[in-house]
């Protein structure tokens, strides 16, 4: 594993300190950019709009009043927002408020502005001073919502990209569903430098080594088969004339001794011919060359003409439990060689005198089978023939399976064949 390489949670932690920060510098954007609109344009228009309706209000007061410019009083404007602070008319006149307003309420508002316009006493015009209170309520407003549009950002920048990794890790599911279907060839993309990349890379690398030797697997089976093909041919042309010749030197005049030794190699000669021909269809069934012609196949006639070619060799007991609807959909011709098979097997190991013992029982859609025997304690070859094997690859061809177990002196055959129950 490369070790400059981060880790899954290491990655998640970057993205987390990345979308903090990412969240912090659109806050502090949004809050300059607040403080600027506030104070430069928002403020000052406010400012001049509420000393203008002060001004107005004011004025009116006075007018009503019949003030002069030298008289001491305290005034604000309606809303509170301007407050009077004092008239330059140069007659030493001290108002009463300065600089801060008057109150309880009055000392919780910030200061403000001093701002100068001017108002009609009655004694003339004097330029006069007025207080306009800054409300900073917008600009609480904004700095509130760069906060919140700051960790809004930070948040969904966060979630884009765990969902990122999200999607991410459902595309690695994807392709390993794809390449557990059998498609070797395709590849997953590689994305980031994290824990799931380097998984990713590893199913790719995975994948391909397996193509490789499914690949290399393939060509040595059909070199094989190949080699079996034509080592079975090539042995079969010797004891084919082996064969021929043999009974006709049977025929002629010999010694007791001379015959004895013929029969045996007459004997040999066609086990020989008998284990090439075994030879060549296991070849030819596991190359797949042999195509399967399938048929609606009665089961119960099926188990019925196995038991019946069984009883002459040995005494069966049998349970024979299948009911007439249940049918086997396969090839016949493969399947009673099958069971010919388990007859010769039986015929070659078993202790005929202990009997053979049969159970055929359906299970849902599967037709179970358990064959039980005795063998010879020294016989060690029951089940190890090429017979069984094909046996075994006849009913996985048909989407069965056969077991064959040894324990102690019992000698065990599990079959399942599917089935189906016409209706």
């Amino acid at each position: 594993m490369n070790s400059k390489k981060t880790t899954f949670p290491k990655e998640i932690f970057r993205y987390l300190i990345l979308s903090v920060v990412s969240g912090g510098v659109l806050f502090l954007l949004l809050f300059l950019g607040n403080q600027a609109l506030y104070h430069q344009v928002i403020q000052p228009q406010m400012e001049k709009k509420d000393l203008s309706e002060a001004t107005e209000e004011f004025q009116a007061f006075v007018t009503q009043q019949e003030a002069s410019s030298s008289s001491r009083f305290t005034w604000r404007s309606s809303d509170g927002a301007v407050f009077y602070l004092r008239n330059n008319s140069g007659n030493g006149n001290e108002p009463k408020f300065h600089k801060e307003p008057e109150g309880p309420m009055d000392e919780r508002r910030p200061l403000g502005t001093e701002k100068e316009t001017n108002i009609t006493y009655s004694d003339g015009q004097t330029a006069t001073t007025f207080l306009v209170v800054e409300n900073r309520w917008i600009m609480y407003i904004g700095i509130v919502a760069s906060v919140v549009l700051g960790l809004i950002f930070a948040l969904v920048l966060f979630y884009r990209q765990l969902l990122n990794k999200a999607k991410y890790m459902h595309q690695i599911e994807k392709g390993t569903i794809i390449l557990e279907a059998g498609d070797l060839d395709y590849r997953i993309a590689e994305e980031g430098h994290d824990e799931l990349t380097q998984i990713a890379a590893s199913i790719n690398k995975m994948s391909q080594s397996l193509s490789e030797k499914i690949i290399l697997e393939a060509k040595a089976t059909q070199t094989s088969r190949e080699i079996i093909s034509d080592l079975s041919h090539d042995i079969r042309t010797p004891l084919t004339i082996l064969s021929g010749y043999l009974p006709v030197l049977l025929d002629t005049d010999l010694t007791e001794e001379q015959r004895k030794y013929l029969n045996l190699i007459h004997k040999k000669t066609q086990q020989m011919n008998n284990r090439v021909n075994d030879l060549l269809e296991y070849a030819t069934i596991f190359s797949g060359q042999r195509p399967l012609e399938l048929q609606m196949i009665d089961s119960r006639m099926l188990f019925e003409q196995f038991i019946t070619e069984l009883m002459p060799i040995a005494e069966v007991t049998y349970e024979l439990d299948i009911p007439a609807q249940a049918k086997i959909v396969g090839d016949m011709s493969l399947l009673e060689r099958l069971f010919d098979n388990l007859i010769s097997n039986i015929n070659q190991h078993a202790e005929l005198e202990e009997g053979v013992t049969i159970q055929i029982q359906p299970q849902e859609d599967q037709l179970h089978v358990l064959i039980k025997n005795k063998v010879a304690k020294s016989d060690s070859s029951i089940g190890k023939s090429l017979g069984v094997k094909i046996s075994a690859m006849i009913a996985e061809l048909h989407q069965g399976q056969m077991i064959s177990t040894l324990t102690g002196e019992t000698y065990q055959t599990e079959l399942v064949l599917p089935i189906k129950f016409e209706k």
